[in-house]
């Protein structure tokens, strides 16, 4: 088994690539940083590419890395995240928590159409709080950290949902990890400590990416489909924030 993990030098994105490496599946380790993906590449005796999410022009050059040594690959786990306390724009012009935590995975899943066979996006119970703004998706009129994060993990859920109905040839599912005491915990909420360990943070992920008996478009919690918020469940949000994405990332 082959499979990809976003933002893997460090917290849960390590933990799900220790803990699949452990079962047997090859891991390419993704991270910004050079030494840290080569450290951690090491340890899981995997592969590594280095990208900044942050740029969308970096993410066609991560896909292509990937594809050239992997052409196909059995799970995506789009686990890179972030938690900004202030409104940053990005290079491309949008808000930085849109942009890490849904554009460029969005953009990234799009590159990999027709390689992948699973695509796993990590969301976050925070959904339930976010409600995606369509006048207002990079925050130019209203910012709020919290707010900001809620949104992105929400369009989570969503990209999750409309990518399931238009591509039924790809397994997609979204999962909350859990409250895990890692840097976006810390960076989001001060000194709030996270109530699950790391292998628990980790644990749904693996078991989507490792149970070839679940279906497609869920949510999951501590490894149980579970309804997302009543937002969430929205098809007609739905496509109109897959549309506009696509636009977004042309």
């Amino acid at each position: 088994m082959i499979v990809l993990v976003t933002g893997a030098t460090d917290g849960i994105g390590k933990q799900t690539a220790v803990d699949l490496a452990a079962r047997g599946a090859h891991v390419i380790v993704h991270g910004r940083k050079k030494d840290r993906v080569e450290r951690v590449k090491n340890e899981v005796k995997g592969s590594g590419v280095v990208a900044d999410l942050g740029s969308l022009a970096h993410v066609p050059s991560l896909a292509k890395e990937v594809l050239v040594a992997h052409p196909k690959i059995d799970v995506l786990i789009n686990n890179a995240g972030v938690f900004m306390n202030e409104r940053i724009v990005t290079e491309d012009g949008f808000e930085a928590t849109f942009h890490i935590n849904h554009l460029a995975p969005f953009l990234l899943t799009h590159l990999l159409l027709g390689s992948v066979a699973h695509v796993i996006n990590v969301s976050s119970i925070a959904h339930t709080r976010g409600h995606i703004d369509f006048d207002d998706l990079q925050a130019e009129k209203h910012f709020d950290g919290y707010d900001a994060y809620a949104q992105s993990k929400l369009a989570n859920v969503f990209f999750t949902r409309e990518l399931a109905r238009r591509h039924p040839e790809i397994k997609t599912n979204s999962l909350h990890p859990g409250v895990v005491g890692t840097k976006l915990l810390r960076e989001g909420f001060g000194g709030m400590g996270g109530s699950d360990s790391l292998e628990e943070g980790a644990a749904t992920s693996v078991y989507l990416a490792t149970t070839p008996s679940i279906g497609t478009g869920g949510y999951y919690v501590r490894s149980k489909l579970t309804e997302p918020s009543k937002e969430a469940r929205d098809p007609a949000i739905a496509k109109r924030l897959f549309d506009v994405s696509l636009r977004l990332i042309e």
